[in-house]
């Protein structure tokens, strides 16, 4: 094969009426690399009516495997068919190597024969230098130097973290049971009292002041008023008290508003701004609870009578 896409033809002798099956072969390129992709071409000319049977893959006793699909096309004319098999090949090994597709099958009216496809090979050259004494590989790196790893302050301080998690659960659990016993109201006179023994307004933290005695507010109406809920927004709640016989709302949304904007917009206030917020709070927790002992008589008093 003296050209890349030039394919050389075997004229064998066939038992075929027509006479001759022609193969040819072509390896383009002719020289490759190690991994480097090619291509193999078989094509095969018989009289029509005649079947021929591909090799599908190399053989696996190969330095040569399959890198692609392999492609067919057919065309016929003067009463022949010619098969064109193109086959995406790589090697993995150098010099001459076959390339495993050893034969094709032949299948006419005077019975099957097998047509072998000799020389059927492609050269791999090294990219080695010729002279390898010439290389100069790189100097060893020095040795990797493991320092020993001391675990005990790290496991001194998952053991604190564990342990003050486990504090803050035991508190948690505690107070839930202290407050079980108590009544809603009891749960907000000891939370507006637990916020003013931490003196927020004297130690210049008068917004935090006037948030916790309003947190205090929700948590109350959430306990005593199916309609107020803890994680509802201040409009929500708007819209679920509006008409409520036992919650002042104007009121009730004045404080929220007002710390709405200390939550939200970083609003400053001052320490008489906060003192009215959270008298507010702690008038609205008195009303509502004075609002509910009265419905609960005069529904008590209704049954009665």
């Amino acid at each position: 094969m003296t050209a890349i896409v030039a394919l050389v033809f075997l004229l064998l002798q066939a038992t075929t009426p027509a006479g001759q099956l022609q193969v040819g072969t072509a390896v383009r390129p002719e020289t490759t690399t190690v991994g480097q992709h090619f291509i193999a071409t078989i094509r095969v000319r018989v009289p029509n009516g005649t079947q021929v049977i591909f090799p599908t893959r190399p053989d696996s006793g190969a330095h040569v495997d399959s890198a692609g699909a392999m492609t067919r096309t057919e065309s016929t004319a003067g009463g022949f068919t010619e098969s064109t098999v193109n086959y995406v090949l790589a090697a993995w090994d150098t010099g001459g190597q076959s390339l495993g597709l050893d034969s094709i099958v032949v299948i006419g009216p005077a019975g099957q024969r097998t047509a072998a496809l000799k020389n059927f090979a492609v050269h791999v050259r090294s990219v080695l230098p010729a002279d390898t004494s010439l290389r100069k590989p790189k100097p060893y790196r020095p040795a990797v130097t493991l320092k020993a790893f001391n675990w005990i302050p790290w496991a001194v301080a998952a053991a604190a973290i564990a342990l003050l998690g486990l504090l803050i659960w035991f508190w948690r659990r505690w107070r839930r049971r202290v407050a079980r016993g108590l009544s809603p109201l009891q749960i907000a006179e000891r939370d507006f009292a637990r916020i003013d023994s931490q003196r927020l307004i004297e130690s210049g933290e008068s917004e935090r002041y006037a948030v916790e005695m309003v947190r205090v507010v929700r948590v109350y109406l959430a306990a005593t008023v199916p309609a107020a809920g803890q994680s509802a927004t201040t409009h929500e709640l708007a819209d679920s008290l509006q008409r409520s016989p036992v919650v002042p709302t104007q009121r009730l949304l004045d404080v929220l508003d007002a710390t709405d904007l200390i939550k939200f917009a970083r609003e400053r206030s001052t320490a008489e701004r906060a003192r009215e917020i959270g008298v507010q709070a702690r008038r609205i927790v008195t009303d509502v609870n004075t609002a509910l002992e009265a419905a609960s008589e005069a529904a008590a008093k209704a049954k009665a009578a």
